[in-house]
């Protein structure tokens, strides 16, 4: 925020909130919580709740403590945030165990070799989910294809083009007098087919048409 004091102002509103947050915690789990708060705008600004002197007598105590006693529940937000982590991968990881344990009782049903009277409760909610899940996949599938053959079927767009026919008597690239490489274009079932270029130039090539 480039408002200084707007930026004070919504500091002054969090901390009003951490610290009501804080004292329902302490309440709640019948716990000492101490919070210092250093403001970056105000030169030497500290904030200490729920007071000052209960603050440091709080941190006096704590300090008091052996070092092994206080590192033993000493939790960082690194700490705080591998452990959320690997709590999060452990339930993707059992996830997916459950659905290739489901996928194969699901196969075995299909096959027979199974019924729904050998399923416990906790296997036929999973059954059932797999399938659900089977017959959405199965319908947006459907629409991908039924889309695919929509595109291409529409038609597609011409541009206008201006084609002689075959059969004209005469159909010619004209160029300039002067230019040597004068072309003459004539149908394939004419008589006559030539290249003409000027009488002085010592390339000057007559093609006839092959014959029959």
């Amino acid at each position: 925020m480039v408002n200084e004091h707007r930026r004070s102002v919504v500091l002054q509103e969090r901390m009003e909130t951490l610290f009501k947050k804080a004292e329902e915690l302490s309440v709640l789990c019948d716990v000492e919580i101490g919070i210092i708060v250093f403001s970056p705008d105000k030169k030497n600004a500290v904030y200490e709740w729920p007071s000052r002197d209960k603050f440091k007598q709080l941190l006096m105590r704590y300090l008091d403590k052996p070092l092994v006693e206080r590192l033993k529940k000493l939790t960082t937000n690194e700490m705080f945030l591998m452990k959320e982590m690997d709590a999060k991968m452990k339930i993707i990881e059992q996830q997916k165990t459950e659905e290739k344990e489901m996928e194969q009782l699901f196969s075995q049903l299909y096959l027979g070799e199974k019924t729904v009277f050998d399923l416990d409760k906790r296997q036929l909610i999973g059954v059932r989910n797999l399938a659900i899940k089977a017959k959405e996949k199965a319908v947006k599938r459907r629409i991908q294809l039924k889309l695919q053959d929509q595109r291409l079927s529409s038609p597609i767009d011409r541009i206008p083009l201006r084609v002689a026919p075959f059969n004209v008597q005469d159909q010619r690239i004209q160029l300039p007098v002067e230019d040597p490489l004068a072309l003459r274009l004539a149908p394939l079932n004419v008589q006559d087919q030539r290249l003409q270029l000027p009488v002085d130039d010592p390339l000057a090539l007559r093609l006839a048409p092959p014959e029959n």
